[in-house]
């Protein structure tokens, strides 16, 4: 796996390819941040970025996020993310075969003044090898 980062007004915004378009069950995304580099008087929105392309044989994706961010001790949350409208069509943007969706985690969440994060997500899918997720990504804002 391999990580890109982007700098557009947010404060983290973090990438994970997953090699080759398949994501194993038992493979976290695990993302990682100091609270040093935030502004600790700021409220923050968190949202995950998932770009997939139109292979991806289902209409959400499950997901297993294990997370520090509310507190020292880990907890999981398990989140749905559509993937497909009413109509049958993509939800997001994107062209050709790739579209992106980003969802919106927490809001208005503080940060405390040292401290380390880590958020873990897996996907909660029936299949062991997950076809057509090229990427997930962590953003704060």
């Amino acid at each position: 796996m391999c990580l890109l980062s982007c700098k557009q007004n947010e404060e983290y915004y973090k990438y994970i390819f997953i090699s080759q378009n398949i994501w194993p069950l038992d493979d976290a995304l695990c993302f990682e941040f100091d609270s040093v580099s935030f502004d600790i008087n700021h409220r923050y929105e968190v949202s995950f970025e998932i770009t997939h392309n139109v292979k991806y044989a289902y209409e959400n994706l499950w997901l297993y996020i294990d997370q520090t961010l509310d507190d020292s001790i880990l907890s999981r949350d398990t989140i749905e993310c559509k993937l497909v409208n009413d109509a049958g069509r993509w939800i997001g943007s994107g062209n050709g075969a790739t579209r992106h969706v980003s969802y919106k985690y927490k809001t208005n969440l503080k940060l405390d003044s040292v401290k380390q994060y880590k958020v873990c997500i897996n996907h909660a899918m029936q299949d062991i090898q997950l076809k057509g997720v090229e990427r997930i990504g962590l953003k704060l804002y």
